[in-house]
């Protein structure tokens, strides 16, 4: 055991201009690990909600003007105190999340570190423009932050898709207020903590926590400038129209993806490909946005490929996040399991076959939900439409490249892709071809470096996440003009 959950006792509280306030109400927190084990947090009140928002509001002008150099050392001395804090961290994500904890020591910490370095040297590093004009004028373009960012994250990945936002909101000189979901709020406050201690200024980097009632409050704010969101697809347009019905706000979504994994006959090492498959549709049982949820595969291989993905997927082993032993997590609550549960079902009753897993299992107190494959269905089927969140992948097989890629390319989703070839031609064929905001090349899977954007095209969201466009998307131009007499 990596450690014993009875013995983590998670932060309540919300944190409001520096200081650590109580919620109005007492929540219960589930461990999807062990349904038994609850933890209070306390959710906010509309007021809280304009008290976080007036705080951000009256420190951001103080955090812009700070000099670029200042805001990234107090950015490196916050990712400082992350590493130090490593483990406890961990433990409070590990608690009520999926999140495997020697993942998060290995991964979710080191990112959120790290993203708070990176992007704080972006601080001076993005120029303005002096444009042309007539000799007797000058125009120039300066960058300025928006002001107070309300960033909303999900509960799949806490803290790295929370630091995603908060670290080049803050680092670009914006406030942040951030609203981590109910279901996994204690790493959001420590965090915060840390940042506080720090030295980054009381108000700058807010907490506050809640159901969606609370995050429609925040969005609706406004005082808010900006809005940033990771989470489903219709979750996201229900963001979009609050934001722009309280002041056309804008707003960057990373919702949702049904990512195909397009293999062709001619693809190299089964046997890697079908562990690299596997782990494309079971890291995090499934639940993550960039998930390889399709295997879309030529039909020469289709039966050797998925005979092997259905061994890799056997071999794997249930267990809580704090199991040494575990590489499947818990599929987060009830009602997560139960919508895997009746898609799987769903499709089945339109002819799908269950090539592998297909159940629910019961193991100590959580939910898990056996590794799945699924073939023969047709193109309009619930596996195909709907993105699953859970370790459930849908198999379709063809023959000729044009097919291959016309079933690569969903109708709503276009968040990630892989593509599977050993001709370099055909590879950057079918990549230029995906309409898709990600395309990997015999390969799956985010790494942990900072540099490449991320963001979806069609339903799967507007805008991006990471590298430079991650940055500057924190930031409004400005055309400056002077007349010279």
């Amino acid at each position: 055991m990596y450690f014993d959950p009875d013995q983590v006792n998670p932060p309540t509280h919300l944190i409001i201009g520096g200081e650590r306030c109580a919620g109005v109400t007492l929540n219960d927190v589930h461990s999807p690990s062990r349904h038994a084990l609850v933890r209070p947090v306390g959710w906010a009140s509309d007021a809280q909600v304009d008290q976080a928002v007036q705080a951000a509001r009256l420190a951001a002008p103080g955090w812009a003007a700070l000099a670029p150099r200042e805001r990234a050392g107090l950015l490196a001395r916050f990712a400082d105190l992350v590493d130090a804090h490593a483990e406890e961290l961990a433990r409070l994500e590990s608690l009520v999340s999926a999140r495997i904890y020697s993942e998060v020591i290995a991964r979710d910490v080191k990112v959120v570190s790290g993203v708070l370095r990176y992007f704080g040297e972006f601080a001076d590093k993005i120029d303005g423009a002096v444009t042309p004009t007539p000799r007797n004028s000058l125009s120039f373009t300066v960058h300025e932050p928006h002001g107070v960012v309300a960033a909303i994250s999900p509960w799949n990945f806490p803290m790295i898709l929370s630091s995603w936002k908060f670290a080049p909101a803050l680092a670009a000189g914006n406030a942040v207020v951030l609203k981590p979901s109910e279901l996994t709020p204690f790493s959001a406050t420590r965090l915060a903590e840390l940042a506080l201690e720090a030295g980054i200024p009381a108000g700058v980097f807010n907490v506050i926590h809640g159901d969606g009632a609370v995050g429609d409050a925040l969005v609706r704010h406004r005082s808010v400038d900006y809005v940033t969101f990771t989470g489903s697809s219709a979750t996201g347009a229900r963001i979009m129209a609050a934001a722009a019905e309280t002041g056309l706000k804008q707003v960057s979504l990373e919702l949702g993806g049904k990512g195909p994994q397009l293999v062709f006959d001619d693809a190299a090492d089964l046997d890697r490909l079908a562990a690299m498959i596997a782990r494309g549709i079971t890291y995090n049982s499934g639940q993550v946005c960039f998930a390889g949820s399709r295997l879309v595969v030529q039909r020469g291989i289709a039966a050797r490929l998925t005979a092997k993905i259905a061994e890799t997927m056997h071999g794997l082993q249930f267990g809580e996040t704090w199991n040494t032993a575990a590489n499947m997590p818990p599929i987060i609550n009830e009602r997560q399991i139960a919508r895997i549960d009746s898609i799987v079902q769903a499709s089945v009753a339109e002819g799908a076959k269950v090539v592998c897993g297909g159940e629910r299992i019961a193991h100590d107190g959580a939910s898990f939900f056996a590794p799945t494959m699924l073939s023969g269905m047709a193109p309009d089927s619930i596996a195909i439409r709907e993105e699953i969140f859970g370790p459930v992948l849908a198999v379709q097989e063809f023959d000729s490249f044009e097919e291959g890629v016309a079933l690569a390319n969903h109708a709503e989703y276009g968040l990630t892709a892989s593509v599977h070839t050993r001709d370099i031609n055909q590879a950057f064929k079918a990549a230029q071809a995906i309409e898709s905001g990600t395309v990997w090349i015999n390969d799956w899977g985010r790494r942990t470096d900072f540099t490449a954007p991320f963001g979806g095209y069609k339903r799967s969201g507007l805008g991006k996440d990471m590298g430079r466009p991650g940055f500057e998307k924190y930031l409004k131009s400005k055309a400056i003009w002077l007349e010279i007499e």
